[in-house]
């Protein structure tokens, strides 16, 4: 176990990462590896099942009742350590899919803003530095508000026409989105080179040079272009945010903007229309 470790640290260093973030996945790969063995009486072999991963996110979410954030990063170290067996031809295949991750929403807090100003220099970064790929994933997520789990997990025939479908929750249920014409011209251009990707043999309609993207690279690409455009640095969620908000502002109904976003609760919607702090102070200035 020694010897796998530090051929772990030393995968991890030509990746780049930083040594707290190495420290912070060898602790957690270590907790989950005493999980497994006072689970299933049995030392820890590599072997990791989704049925593994189902069982320790269960385990966090109910015994050490983590929350949603901590619970996706131990995840997140662990799916990064599957892509470390991977390499070494311990794992044909990653355990950890995105559907294990949980999307984040906060309770009756206003989210944080993308002010227009800053989602304009992001869309001119991302349509003038990048690839086909990263301007439909920009404007999929910027236009139809579906979260980063859904976007990959989206299907090629789940795009009929002018609408996108999202597939959740057991038996088949569905949300159908209208899409615009700048979302469906994106998509159709990304579709004229997703041929040359070795992985283009899948039916995933976002994919990567490793297979299907995952919600970690969905992450990195908005930063990248965060940075080129020189704005504070935003996730996939922001973008989200941005089209609920809005979606409000433009004179959708908050039943309308529940539906598009896939909100269970109207109470969910409500956030966004909560002022910020700066709204509130600036209708304090006119009193």
């Amino acid at each position: 176990m020694i010897k796998i470790f530090a051929e772990y640290i030393t995968w991890l260093q030509n990746k780049g990462k930083m040594e707290s973030t190495i420290n912070s996945y060898i602790k957690i790969i270590e907790r989950f590896m005493k999980w497994y063995f006072d689970s299933y009486d049995r030392e820890f072999d590599g072997k990791i099942l989704s049925l593994h991963i189902r069982n320790y996110k269960s385990y966090l979410m109910t015994v050490k009742k983590l929350n949603a954030k901590t619970i996706n990063n131990n995840l997140s170290a662990i799916k990064n350590y599957c892509d470390f067996l991977i390499d070494k031809g311990i794992l044909d295949a990653n355990p950890v899919i995105e559907d294990y991750f949980i999307d984040i929403q906060d309770q009756g807090v206003s989210p944080a803003k993308l002010e227009n100003k800053d989602f304009n220099k992001l869309e001119e970064a991302v349509v003038h530095f990048g690839t086909a790929r990263d301007i439909a994933v920009f404007y999929t997520l910027a236009y139809t508000g579906i979260r980063v789990s859904e976007l990959c997990n989206i299907r090629l025939n789940d795009i009929a026409k002018d609408e996108l479908v999202i597939y959740y929750g057991k038996g088949g249920k569905q949300r159908k989105i209208p899409l615009n014409r700048t979302v469906k011209e994106s998509i159709d251009n990304w579709l004229k080179e997703r041929d040359r990707y070795k992985y283009s043999y899948l039916d995933y309609l976002f994919i990567s040079e490793r297979g299907k993207l995952d919600r970690t690279t969905v992450y990195r690409i908005i930063k990248e272009y965060c940075y080129m455009a020189k704005i504070e640095p935003i996730g996939p969620h922001q973008l989200r945010h941005y089209f609920c908000k809005h979606a409000l502002e433009k004179g959708f109904t908050i039943t309308e903007v529940a539906a598009l976003a896939g909100h269970s609760r109207i109470t969910t919607t409500q956030i966004y229309i909560n002022p910020s702090m700066q709204e509130l102070k600036e209708k304090i200035e006119r009193l």
